[in-house]
């Protein structure tokens, strides 16, 4: 697959998942663009035995946070990914944001990514660069934190 197929097929795909991160269209038109540009330049050091979409979602990850440093801001919830594909009614949704609250960072990734997006451990920890044992440890520490599954 060549660039111009990668950039065709994933675009809007990456495009919307920082839309939904950073809530600006300007903003996540240019973190986008900036991905792309990295997925550019680094094709050619691509290790064809990952999943392509994992390692771009990768990068898009690395950008939102760089964008976030940047402006100094913290990463919040956003309400719409809390009642993606969940069906919950908005007590429910406030119940899971506010526990969500008190998990660290990384925590809260792992878990909207493993219990919203329905990604498995193995591949979060693909995408995130972090041995599987960890992600599980991180994993099963957040949601006891939690107080159990939601």
């Amino acid at each position: 697959m060549d660039f111009e197929e990668i950039y065709d097929t994933y675009f809007d795909r990456v495009y919307y998942k920082i839309l939904g991160a950073v809530k600006n269209e300007e903003d996540a038109e240019d973190i986008a663009q900036e991905v792309f540009i990295s997925v550019y330049k680094n094709l050619k050091g691509f290790r064809k035995d990952s999943n392509l979409y994992t390692w771009i979602y990768r990068i898009a990850i690395n950008k939102i946070y760089d964008f976030f440093r940047r402006k100094k801001e913290s990463v919040e919830l956003n309400d719409e990914i809390l009642t993606l594909d969940s069906g919950n009614d908005v007590h429910s949704s406030i119940i899971l944001e506010e526990k969500l609250k008190k998990l660290s960072p990384q925590e809260k990734e792992i878990v909207i990514l493993k219990d919203i997006y329905g990604y498995k451990l193995r591949e979060i920890s693909d995408m995130k660069g972090i041995n599987v044992s960890t992600v599980k440890t991180i994993y099963y520490k957040a949601i006891k934190d939690m107080g159990g599954a939601f």
